[in-house]
């Protein structure tokens, strides 16, 4: 009687490819979580520059006002979450020109602070 050889894989061989394509996926799937967690750090980050922006914005038309010219400051929510706050001084800086700092504080997704600072010099001169 003749053996008939049949072309296919061995068990062992589907078994090892499998675990190749597991590897694979769950490569993919760390790749995707890693990105949506740099993505929220990334939204936070930037919520919080945009508040600081849109601060100096407002306080730097005050800079030539004494009676406006003070120090303060405001916080941001989402709801009852605090999302930022900004601290805002003024500095002379001589000659009718003032620096307006603005400093804006947020929260990480891992419960640390972190911290940005603008600075904006406005001459006042008439």
């Amino acid at each position: 009687m003749k053996q008939r050889k049949e072309g296919g894989f061995t068990i062992l061989e589907i078994m090892i490819a499998v675990v190749i394509l597991m590897v694979g996926v769950l490569g993919l799937v760390m790749t995707a979580a890693l990105t949506t967690r740099m993505m929220g750090r990334a939204n936070r980050a930037q919520q919080a520059a945009a508040y600081a922006s849109k601060r100096m914005e407002m306080m730097r038309a005050s800079a030539c006002i004494a009676a406006q010219r003070n120090a303060g400051v405001d916080t941001l929510y989402r709801g009852s979450a605090m999302i930022a706050y900004n601290t805002w001084s003024y500095a002379d800086m001589g000659s009718e020109s003032y620096r307006l700092r603005v400093i804006t504080r947020w929260e990480t997704t891992k419960n640390q602070m972190k911290s940005d600072t603008l600075e904006q010099g406005v001459p006042c001169r008439t």
